[in-house]
């Protein structure tokens, strides 16, 4: 697979999506900075020296944020960091986000961003590897091992009902066409939000995680 590195980019979701015209195979970019990094709903991503910044556009489509988050977390779990996913794209540790996952389409591809926290704490109520273990990590091998997480994780579904903190939660969810409230049952293969009485969510902001009485 190739991988084409950058000191300085605006995004790797952008330049993945520039690259991929004149490619059909999967390729990796990677930064050490961003000066337009983006979440969700376009939201800015900080993305400061120190940090990982990638993006994988591959061909496995299915739920692929889904997938692309177990295998982060499976990752940080081996360093020995107490790790969960809040759906739909969010890696927390302690309930601190530690990484986020965006994924868009592209024919009949998907370019995967990660932005992962390694050395720096960009944003408040967040943290970093290097803030919770205190030792040094290499970006370069963390990308390498979700990389090949990703490719390796099949059968996740289960895995990500583990690590999931919005299953079994009373939650309410911000979705384009309006707020949706309900006890979370479960999430199935193509990356929905189940509610307790059927109703299904393709996408929104889960919000008032830690309020259930909200």
């Amino acid at each position: 697979m190739d991988i084409f590195r950058f000191d300085k980019i605006t995004s790797s979701n952008d330049l993945a999506r520039s690259l991929f015209g004149d490619k059909d195979d999967e390729f990796v970019v990677v930064a050490k900075e961003q000066t337009g990094g983006k979440g969700r709903n376009d939201r800015k991503w900080e993305s400061p020296p120190g940090n990982l910044y990638f993006s994988l556009c591959t061909k496995v489509t299915r739920a692929a944020t889904l997938r692309a988050g177990v295998a982060v977390a499976k990752c940080l779990d081996d360093l020995g960091l107490k790790v969960s996913l809040k759906w739909p794209n969010d890696v927390l540790v302690d309930g601190k986000k530690i990484a986020g996952i965006l994924s868009e389409g592209v024919n009949n591809h998907v370019i995967i961003g990660f932005g992962v926290n390694v050395n720096k704490v960009p944003v408040e109520n967040a943290t970093s590897i290097v803030n919770e273990l205190d030792r040094d990590i290499d970006c370069e091998t963390l990308m390498e091992g979700m990389i090949s997480r990703f490719q390796k994780c099949e059968d996740f579904m289960a895995t990500y009902r583990k690590f999931s903190c919005t299953i079994g939660r009373n939650v309410k969810i911000k979705t384009p066409s309006g707020i949706e409230k309900g006890l979370v049952e479960d999430v199935d293969e193509q990356g929905r939000l189940i509610f307790e009485d059927g109703r299904k969510i393709l996408a929104g902001d889960v919000i008032y995680l830690r309020e259930d009485n909200e």
